[in-house]
């Protein structure tokens, strides 16, 4: 299916697309899909989100969002290099010890699903480790953000860069945060500019400086095929100037606050009892996905007030709660951003020096069961991995391991059991030696 392309002015269009690709023959599931996605997509296509959404036997089901551009675009430098298609394998384990833990947005995660509550869980794998990476969506809770002292904070593509190899991690003390703020918005703008106050004058957060951009940025939700959130925006050019804008005067991450349309009363409380993901999750990946391509810089984005007439004020989902004590969602993210790490382009991971991370401290990555065909999981094949995948974190789509056939992938049943396999690793004890049966050695003979 092509992709649907929105008309928006400047050098960046977006739009989403269901591509169906021939299913893995050899090889990994990382180079099988960069290489037939990089035919069907072709050149001036730089393919922003992407995840593996249903395997046949035939062919692999693939949702993306693309970013199109032409050769005489001002960013087609940047987005003319693919990650994906450029992949640097893991050389070997370094320390510190560095686990992964993803909770992806918009597809209904059991632990993640709501603000924040994924949280308690992230902070229980980052107590097995020296440093974790999570991003937002993991720790995010309007105006909370209990994020442990060892969690670094990265967005999402920022993270799957990261452990594609192009991206090393440089933990600092703290940054200086700039917010742009969609103009739709601006009957909110006190309560925006107050939570910068707040911020500076009780945690000491160096976040004075925001801008409101020139024009709304029309964001709305849409639902793929596979029932996942995803979403458009309109005026993408506002975004990247607005940024611009905000490092020029010293910003050293930068967050944002829009407002989401297309969410309905119905919608919400449905999301409330669970039954579909949070509608917005989606499009708020695509506005800091492109931040975090173009500027490589730490982003995160929190969405202004669209709960006054759908979201009811009675009874609701317990792990739902964080969204009812904010307006404007955004402290959070000001918390997380103020210590988020800065991002380090690497030319190959043997650049990477001191103190920066990089996808050789990777000993596991953390996800739900049943999305193994996101990105991290794909590199943790890739790059030989463990790949810890928690059934008890449902989510609305079936990429278990039954489909992806990953030797690297330890199933358990829940956080408090994938706690006990990072102890193991860390440790150096042998998951084998941990159950029963327990094998006799195993003979072999030189042919």
């Amino acid at each position: 299916m092509a992709a649907r392309v929105l008309a928006i002015r400047g050098p960046v269009i977006v739009g989403n697309a269901l591509v169906r690709l021939p299913t893995r023959r050899e090889g990994t599931w990382l180079e099988s899909l960069a290489a037939a996605l990089g035919v069907t997509l072709g050149r001036g296509a730089y393919p922003l989100r992407f995840a593996i959404v249903d395997v046949t036997a035939d062919e692999m089901i693939v949702e993306t969002t693309l970013v199109h551009f032409e050769p005489d675009d001002c960013h087609a430098a940047v987005l003319g290099v693919s990650e994906l298609h450029d992949p640097r394998r893991k050389r070997f384990q370094s320390d510190p010890f560095c686990v992964v833990q993803v909770v992806p947005t918009g597809i209904g995660c059991e632990f993640g699903g709501f603000a924040g509550d994924a949280c308690p869980a992230t902070n229980l794998l980052a107590a097995t480790a020296d440093v974790l990476v999570a991003h937002p969506n993991a720790v995010n809770a309007s105006e909370l953000n209990e994020m442990a002292d060892n969690v670094l904070y990265v967005e999402g593509k920022s993270l799957d860069d990261f452990l594609l190899g192009h991206v090393g991690l440089l933990a600092v003390g703290r940054n200086r945060v700039g917010t742009f703020v969609d103009p739709t918005g601006r009957d909110y703008l006190d309560d925006v500019e107050s939570t910068l106050d707040a911020a500076r004058a009780t945690a000491g957060i160096d976040c004075g400086l925001y801008t409101v951009l020139r024009e709304e940025l029309g964001v709305r939700i849409e639902w793929s095929a596979a029932g996942c959130a995803v979403g458009t925006v309109l005026h993408h050019e506002a975004i990247l100037e607005a940024v611009t804008l905000l490092l020029a005067e010293g910003a050293q991450a930068v967050g944002g606050v829009s407002v989401i349309h297309g969410v309905t009363a119905e919608m919400f409380a449905r999301h409330q009892r669970g039954e579909i993901p949070n509608p917005s999750g989606g499009v708020e990946a695509i506005i800091t996905h492109l931040i975090s391509k173009i500027f490589r810089v730490p982003t995160a984005h929190a969405p202004l007030p669209y709960y006054r007439d759908i979201k009811s004020r009675g009874a609701h989902n317990a792990r739902a709660a964080a969204e009812f004590i904010s307006t404007p969602h955004y402290f959070c993210v000001l918390k997380g951003l103020a210590r988020a790490p800065r991002l380090v382009p690497l030319s190959s991971l043997a650049d990477a020096d001191g103190p920066v991370l990089t996808v050789d401290n990777v000993a596991a990555i953390i996800v739900p069961a049943s999305c193994l065909g996101g990105l991290p999981a794909l590199v943790g094949e890739f790059s030989d991995i463990p790949v810890v995948a928690v059934r008890e974190n449902a989510t609305v789509l079936k990429v278990t391991n039954d489909k992806m056939r990953m030797g690297n992938v330890i199933e358990v049943d829940s956080y408090l059991e994938a706690a006990g396999v990072l102890v193991a690793l860390r440790d150096g004890i042998s998951l084998e030696s941990l159950r029963r049966p327990l094998r006799r050695a195993r003979r072999v003979e030189p042919q």
